[in-house]
């Protein structure tokens, strides 16, 4: 049997409708959800492009890479090197659709990894976002009568730089989210074309789609990829799993890491009871890091330790968060439960 897996580079899991945002439509996501298992608790170790170097082929079957990317990722050379065969499949700008790059090479990518991996690598929630007049017009209808009051048409803003942003800014705030749902909902429409292209060449195949990173929005006044402040918005990562023999429509509370999908890939246990409704749970906490900041989560704590500040920022202390009641970590209870971030603070220093 094929396992496929569709790895997003940079993902908003915040902005998917499995995951609980009923403002962007995705529909072919939300098919596959309800068809498959969604874990709910996913989080990055290493939240980051580099992250992908946690997977690897599994030994003695076939594999195969798509690059679905805009430019080469030469800097994970060693991630590319492990597998079988590696497909480009650059979006190229006389085609009608992103997507048909990808079409283009998926029957001789899927001949290759037969009865193995197949791994399908795509930036298109990286910025610069592909966003279609007509599907931006869906998301702005209820503010064209401004049109008229500044004298200018509304535009995207597809590509905002990764910096600092004022999250007062309410105005720059309802268009950097409306334009990303557009391109979510751009998005979400070639899945759907790529998810039943699958189905007609690999009708039992097993369907993974996870993610690297997150990608900031604004939450902690960070746009992209910043400042290495951990919280729920970089390092959440979507989780869902469809395979023939598997029960659709269910949801995973327990925590895990691309360590375990990573695990059950190469053929160990990783996520495997959780996925069969074996268990509950296989880890009680996933510690992330990246230069600059550490943080441990648990069932019910976020904590996040800055280990470097930058000289021209102000200064960044230990934050602790309830959860899941403050999934947008704007509560610091650090100073009400020490003894709960002495505890999370020695997990961090003993990793």
């Amino acid at each position: 049997m094929t396992t496929v897996v569709v790895f997003l580079k940079g993902c908003p899991t915040a902005a998917l409708g499995p995951y609980g945002n009923e403002r962007v439509a995705t529909p072919a996501l939300d098919a596959l959800a309800a068809g498959g298992v969604v874990f709910d608790a996913h989080f990055a170790t290493r939240p980051e492009p580099a992250g992908v170097l946690a997977f690897r082929p599994p030994p003695g079957k076939p594999s195969a890479v798509i690059r679905h990317t805009r430019p080469a990722n030469d800097s994970l050379l060693e991630f590319y090197a492990g597998w079988g065969r590696l497909f480009d499949a650059r979006p190229d700008p006389a085609d009608k659709s992103p997507l048909d790059a990808l079409l283009r090479v998926l029957p001789d990518a899927v001949r290759a990894a037969a009865g193995g991996l197949l791994w399908v690598e795509c930036d298109r929630l990286t910025t610069p976002w592909d966003v279609p007049a007509e599907v931006f017009a869906e998301y702005i209808e209820d503010v064209l009568e401004d049109d008229e009051e500044y004298g200018e048409p509304i535009r995207p803003w597809a590509d905002p730089p990764a910096g600092w942003f004022d999250s007062d800014d309410l105005a720059s705030w309802e268009l950097l989210h409306r334009t990303l749902a557009a391109a979510v909902t751009t998005f979400d429409a070639d899945l759907g074309h790529l998810f039943g292209r699958l189905r007609e060449l690999l009708p039992d195949a097993t369907l993974v789609l996870t993610a690297d990173h997150g990608f900031p929005l604004g939450e902690h006044d960070v746009v992209g990829r910043f400042r290495p402040y951990l919280h729920e918005e970089l390092v959440h990562l979507p989780l869902i799993v469809r395979s023939p023999q598997g029960e659709g429509g269910r949801r995973v509370a327990g925590l895990t890491a691309p360590e375990d999908v990573a695990a059950w890939l190469a053929g160990g246990v990783g996520i495997g009871p959780l996925l069969r409704g074996e268990v509950e749970a296989i880890r009680e906490q996933v510690v992330s890091r990246l230069p600059g900041e550490a943080a441990v989560r648990t069932a019910d704590w976020a904590y996040l330790h800055p280990l470097a500040t930058d000289p021209d920022d102000d200064p960044r202390g230990p934050m602790l968060f309830r959860k899941p009641a403050d999934r947008a970590e704007v509560l610091n209870v650090v100073g009400e439960h020490g003894e709960v971030a002495e505890g999370l603070f020695q997990v961090i220093s003993s990793g």
